[in-house]
């Protein structure tokens, strides 16, 4: 098993050179958001049912693969954009740990992520700006 973070997107070709399951820790609930600043997103978009981190297992695809473990962050008015990985990765190193262990004892199962899918980029500079004067995201 190989466990990954902040990676480039791994091809299918180097999925199946590897031969053994690939774990990710994806700072956003997937599907819903897929891609980058996962909880920022949330947070903009005032879904806070979805503000946290997804731990599942890698395939071609941009955060697609197997649901393995997600958990919620509580971001507070002092954190930000480059606080919410931080959150994520505190409560993400937990479930991360026991979808590995599951992985190795041949007991982990896909569950499913939320209904919707869309993938996120960074925010622009201005969108960022705006975000946070209309809506106090940061």
């Amino acid at each position: 098993m190989i466990v990954i973070n902040g990676t480039r997107i791994l091809t299918k070709a180097t999925l199946l050179a590897l031969g053994v399951p690939v774990i990710n820790t994806h700072v956003g609930i997937t599907p819903r958001y897929r891609g980058v600043h996962g909880a920022y997103w949330a947070l903009v978009n005032k879904d806070l049912q979805h503000c946290g981190i997804t731990v599942h297992l890698v395939d071609p695809g941009i955060d697609t693969g197997g649901i393995l473990h997600q958990a919620l962050i509580h971001p507070t008015n002092k954190d930000n954009f480059t606080t919410y990985p931080t959150l994520q990765m505190a409560v993400g190193t937990k479930v991360l740990c026991q979808a590995v262990g599951e992985v190795i004892d041949g007991s982990a199962r896909v569950v499913a992520g939320p209904a919707g899918s869309k993938r996120w980029y960074h925010p622009t500079l201005w969108e960022y700006i705006r975000n946070y004067v209309r809506l106090g995201v940061r």
